[in-house]
């Protein structure tokens, strides 16, 4: 089995550190809007995401979009960007209306990363086709189900308050999580088995913290008290340290010598 380098498994924990210190500060002294709709924890938004793109595109170029991972890896940083894309248009402050695109533009970007990170996985996961068992499959459904349902079940219990636009996005986000979510589950599987390296396993957290934020983003939006600089923001952040050091790990792996690999 892949063992994570030791200067990594310093950094990741010292980078999430360095977050959570970043948004205590923040709201100790009520962080103020630097331009419109842009607060200083929001510039993370923007550093961290880019990291993450800039490391897909070292991982793509490595692999010149050779075989199912060399394409994998393309759609991996493609999913990214579209994100990061969300990431730029999100605004505090609006409300949804069909008629001004403007008020969906961060969620078309959220909601279309989803298939392309789904097909990332897949494309990443076909080479160990045979190895992946129908129990499997069934045990990363049944995980993915119970993680997002409490989200789904909040979002219907506030149907009455809400309007339809807003309640099928907020419904929405849940099933995206749970669509990625189960591929991570049966990586990590894999991961055990000795069959993947320790990317999956920063996957699955940088997942099951968008699935964590996502429910909280939920509660609190409900309840109107989400504000710039909110600690729930942490966790998307996190994802993207998890994405990172997860890429880089893995170009880690593919310079290291193949006999000391495992």
């Amino acid at each position: 089995m892949y063992a994570l380098p030791t200067k990594i498994n310093k950094l990741i924990p010292v980078s999430l550190f360095m977050i959570i210190v970043i948004f205590i500060i923040a709201n100790i002294f009520n962080q103020e809007e630097i331009i419109d709709n842009w607060y200083p924890t929001d510039i993370l938004f923007i550093i961290l995401p880019l990291i993450v793109i800039i490391l897909g595109i070292v991982l793509s170029a490595i692999y010149k979009g050779s075989g199912y991972h060399g394409k994998a890896w393309i759609v991996f940083t493609l999913s990214i960007g579209v994100w990061y894309g969300g990431e730029i248009t999100y605004e505090y402050d609006y409300e949804y209306d069909f008629k001004d695109i403007s008020t969906l533009t961060s969620d078309i970007f959220y909601i279309t990363g989803y298939p392309i990170f789904f097909a990332f996985t897949i494309l990443y996961l076909i080479p160990r086709k045979d190895t992946i068992s129908k129990y499997m499959i069934m045990i990363a459904m049944l995980i993915s189900i119970v993680v997002v349902a409490p989200t789904l079940y909040l979002t219907f219990e506030e149907e009455s308050e809400l309007d339809y636009l807003t309640v099928f996005l907020y419904a929405i986000y849940p099933i995206l999580d749970g669509l990625i979510l189960g591929p991570s589950i049966i990586a990590i599987m894999l991961f055990f088995r000795g069959e993947v390296n320790f990317l999956w396993t920063l996957v699955l957290l940088a997942t099951i913290s968008d699935v964590v934020g996502d429910t909280l983003y939920l509660i609190f939006s409900v309840e109107e008290s989400y504000y710039p600089g909110h600690p729930l923001d942490i966790l998307f952040l996190f994802s993207y340290v998890f994405y990172a050091f997860g890429v880089y790990s893995h170009i880690k792996l593919y310079r290291t010598p193949e006999k000391n690999r495992f």
